[in-house]
């Protein structure tokens, strides 16, 4: 179903089972997939690929241009939104700041109202951003990450699987996979409720528990030589182990790791 007031160019094929709200506008070479679903006043610009089963909500802007300063967007690159991915109002994503790449939102995600992903972001499946989340652009989101209500993330950072962000956090460092933050750049504790509810079995529990202390443990703040020493001893016993151990010898972005905080920090 299409409104009779939406603008959409004769260059998009628009599925029999999509519906386009009033007044929204569909440029050049944009690809829907099935059964979308798309509210009043979207825009969606040129370079947009969504996904079937996507919802875009009213007020959302897809693909423009990105927010930097100085440089000319005279060349084609885009925006991929995934399968069964939920856009609430008032949503922003930016296309990719260099030819013939994409930022991207994967698959089952939801971004609440007025939430933000800038140029060259990734965002993994499964992935929650609350209201007024704003990511910045070339950050990397695994899967199952959760981002509560106006927490920020600097451009450049990796945040890990499963990880949880307290609202409001300022987020200026990479995030291992598997932990809480909350505050500025303050690990808080592992993210054991995230865990249990995705099915992590009691072994792999342990073992990143261990794997935690193995890092963070003592007031060094060499994480980076303490998880690669713990990876040469072999001290995982299981993948999800070794899964939070690699994460901090496989960083090429120098913006350090969040820590847990000792009182007045």
């Amino acid at each position: 179903m299409i409104h009779p007031t939406a603008l959409i160019n004769t260059s998009v094929e628009v599925p029999d089972d999509a519906v386009l709200g009033a007044f929204c506008v569909i440029e050049r070479g944009v690809r829907l997939g099935r059964r979308v679903r798309i509210g009043e006043h979207v825009v969606i610009k040129t370079g947009t690929v969504l996904g079937d089963d996507v919802e875009v909500h009213a007020g959302v802007v897809l693909g423009d241009d990105p927010q930097i300063v100085g440089q000319n967007f005279d060349f084609e690159s885009g925006v991929f939104i995934g399968d069964r991915t939920v856009l609430r109002e008032g949503v922003t994503v930016h296309r990719a700041s260099q030819t013939g790449q994409q930022t991207r939102v994967g698959e089952d995600c939801l971004l609440m109202a007025y939430s933000h992903v800038a140029h060259d972001t990734v965002v993994g499946n499964h992935c929650i951003l609350a209201n007024l989340v704003l990511l910045a652009g070339c950050v990397v989101i695994e899967d199952y990450v959760f981002l509560s209500g106006g927490s920020m993330v600097h451009q450049f950072v990796h945040i890990g699987e499963s990880a949880f962000i307290s609202g409001n956090a300022e987020i200026t460092m990479h995030i291992p996979p598997f932990v809480t933050v909350l505050g500025r750049n303050n690990i808080s504790n592992l993210n054991l409720i995230g865990l249990q509810r995705r099915g992590f079995s009691s072994a792999e529990i342990s073992d990143i528990k261990q794997q935690y202390r193995a890092v963070y443990g003592g007031d060094s703040r060499s994480f980076q030589k303490k998880a690669l020493a713990a990876l040469e001893k072999g001290e995982f016993k299981t993948e999800r182990g070794r899964q939070f151990l690699e994460f901090f010898t496989h960083q090429t972005h120098d913006r350090g790791f969040v820590y847990p905080k000792k009182r007045g920090e």
